[in-house]
């Protein structure tokens, strides 16, 4: 027998919302990643942030998921978005042409600087807020592709949300952390529920950057691989490869979640106009009013219920 699953998008009303949770620090917050995808996120969690709504003791990000989820936890409304649609979308961050011809990069350590500089998060707010709650980031470690989680809670955040963020193909050089190369949280952990779950926690809240339908399917890649001589290309492959089992491994859980939990899962309700890098602003505005709608309506549902008994 398998638990409970709720699933909340902008657009598909629910029924059957008689469930409760028994304690508060009970309940915890994952966060999928998708580069420029997470404006959807960022909408879900701006609408927390209106209501002053969370209940998270555990909140767990992935790679955009682990920028989103420090705006929210610095209490910062429309933070993220502005991360998104102002420094994602700078060239000095990224340059399509300079990535094709010139093999550059995202420029991370400037995207970092942003949210020190031009768009500060708060983090005296953050560390406030952290009081009673722990914030995890993913990710990879280069070496031996072990996934690990890094508290965003002291001085070593720019280089836990750096590392968490290191999209391998797209990011060239892996974050340094502990000695330690660093990539993308996303490569062994997209949505980090088993850890979760290993910490004991029953009640979880997901936000995914993609519909429940999606699968991530590299069969072809899986064949090629073992023929291809560049290493670096090999090694992105391997990536890719290994993104795709962790997704259907965390899909699966979702699907059919042990009997004791409760998942609360929030989504858009089709492919989001965005893309992983290179969105139009206009594209980021809709999905962000997506996710918007669809963090309203969970909180809708939320009413009426005692977390804290």
């Amino acid at each position: 027998m398998s638990g409970n699953h709720h699933y909340y998008s902008a657009l598909r009303s629910q029924e059957n919302r008689d469930y409760s949770v028994n304690k508060a620090n009970s309940i915890a917050l994952v966060v999928e990643g998708g580069g420029q995808k997470g404006i959807f996120t960022a909408g879900v969690l701006d609408a927390f942030l209106k209501e002053k709504f969370n209940p998270f003791s555990l909140l767990i990000g992935t790679s955009a998921g682990a920028l989103n989820l420090a705006s929210y936890i610095c209490g910062q409304y429309r933070h993220a978005y502005r991360v998104i649609t102002e420094a994602t979308m700078h060239k000095s961050f990224f340059n399509m042409r300079s990535f094709l011809f010139e093999s550059k990069g995202m420029d991370l350590d400037w995207l970092i600087e942003q949210t020190k500089t031009k768009i500060p998060l708060d983090w005296n707010r953050g560390y406030e807020n952290m009081t009673n709650r722990v914030v995890l980031v993913t990710a990879t470690q280069a070496d031996n592709n072990q996934v690990d989680y890094f508290d965003l809670f002291g001085a070593g955040w720019e280089l836990a949300l750096k590392a968490s963020c290191s999209i391998p193909g797209i990011y060239n050089t892996p974050a340094t952390l502990d000695k330690y190369h660093w990539l993308d949280g996303g490569v062994q952990a997209p949505i980090p529920l088993e850890e979760v779950y290993r910490q004991g926690y029953k009640h979880i809240v997901v936000i995914r950057t993609a519909p429940p339908e999606v699968k991530y399917e590299h069969k072809l890649l899986a064949k090629l691989t073992p023929y291809i001589k560049n290493l670096k290309a090999k090694e992105i492959m391997n990536n890719l490869i290994d993104h795709e089992e962790s997704y259907l491994k965390a899909q699966m859980f979702l699907e059919s979640p042990p009997e004791d939990v409760s998942i609360y899962e929030l989504h858009p309700t089709r492919l989001l106009k965005s893309k992983l890098i290179g969105s139009k602003k206009t594209s980021l505005d809709y999905d962000y009013q997506q996710g918007f709608d669809c963090g309203r309506q969970f909180l809708e549902s939320y009413q009426g219920i005692d977390m804290y008994r």
